[in-house]
């Protein structure tokens, strides 16, 4: 006796079509959303607003893989370790009060980021036919930029070193008997927390601009006067970009490739069950960023609505039904059944 469980009716294959080509059109309009056209080259490329919300993203991650999705965002120079240190302000005897005036809050993180430029300048100067000259000005350039972070920051020496006292203090306040499981207290420490972490992201942001315009220095001092050829000119772009941002950019563009990839097929129901798994597992890595059980995660309900649909499906084959999955699996069938 035949299950008729098994078996499905009119109305069950018609959502199934809807379930796909909604899902479909869904991930097809995100991925295009993704790319922009440049009015004056008529050039496609990533947008700029994705960019910003890939690297929010990242950053915002939660959990036990947070580690892993920040490792893919421009982290600053790695600010959060190399500045964000906790650090009490003593200036109980005279011996205290000179070593507050002697210590460099930034130091650490300010080697970091002249690494890093160095790194930046050593690839950029390797790219061949660059003349002497452009050598020279690059270092120059260099040198210009170093000093230009060094005043920076020593301009925002005692703001970093009473940021770094507070931290010392959220520190202490989080350690406290009565700050375990009290609401307020906890609501309290969080709103100190997000307001200290504010003051560190106007230095993040303020040396950001400051390698902005040492890459662009650099880009303007390694283009040859008469035109770049256009191996030269792609070199010395790579060669200027950071190694967080290029890792960042693979990123965006994975991203952008799957959704529009994801969409296209589940719109033509071609390689269905493919499709829909790359999507569930595309929408499990973003919901693995707030994993739902911690008390302060984003809200991911809707990834989790969309990713039990495309395990349908996947389950289901739903490109056979008024898709070009059709063909094969009627192939197949038809083959078999001789």
């Amino acid at each position: 006796m035949e299950d008729r469980r098994r078996q499905l009716g009119g109305f069950a294959v018609l959502a199934l079509v809807l379930l796909r080509l909604v899902t479909g059109w869904h991930f097809f309009s995100e991925g295009l959303e993704k790319i922009e056209r440049d009015p004056v080259s008529g050039r496609y490329h990533l947008s700029s607003s994705f960019t910003a919300a890939t690297t929010g993203f990242l950053s915002a991650a939660k959990g036990p893989l947070a580690d892993f999705y920040h490792s893919f965002a421009p982290n600053g120079h790695d600010w959060q370790r190399l500045l964000a240190v906790p650090h009490q302000n003593k200036t109980v005897t005279a011996e205290d009060a000179k070593a507050a005036a002697e210590r460099d809050p930034s130091h650490d993180w300010a080697e970091r980021v002249t690494d890093d430029w160095q790194a930046i300048l050593s690839k950029a100067t390797a790219v061949p036919s660059l003349t002497e000259d452009q050598v020279e000005r690059a270092k120059a350039a260099y040198e210009r930029r170093k000093q230009e972070l060094a005043d920076y920051l020593a301009g925002e020496k005692d703001a970093i070193a009473e940021y770094q006292h507070e931290l010392w203090r959220l520190d202490r306040w989080r350690a406290e008997p009565e700050a375990d499981g009290a609401p307020f207290q906890e609501e309290q420490i969080a709103k100190k927390a997000s307001e200290t972490a504010a003051k560190a992201k106007a230095w993040v942001a303020g040396v950001a601009e400051l390698e902005d315009a040492y890459v662009a220095d650099l880009r303007q001092i390694l283009t040859p006067d008469n035109g770049p050829t256009a191996a030269t000119a792609g070199a010395v772009d790579q060669a200027t970009t950071p190694p967080q941002q290029t890792r960042l950019q693979q990123v965006e563009l994975a991203t952008a490739a799957l959704t529009i990839g994801v969409g296209i097929c589940l719109l033509l129901g071609l390689f269905t069950r493919l499709a829909s798994i790359a999507g569930a597992l595309f929408l499990l890595s973003v919901v693995a960023t707030q994993p739902p059980w911690l008390p302060n995660a984003e809200p991911t309900i809707y990834q989790s609505v969309e990713l039990a649909g495309l395990l349908v499906l996947a389950g289901t084959g739903a490109g056979r039904w008024l898709g070009l999955d059709f063909f094969p699996w009627a192939l197949f069938h038809r083959t078999t059944n001789d």
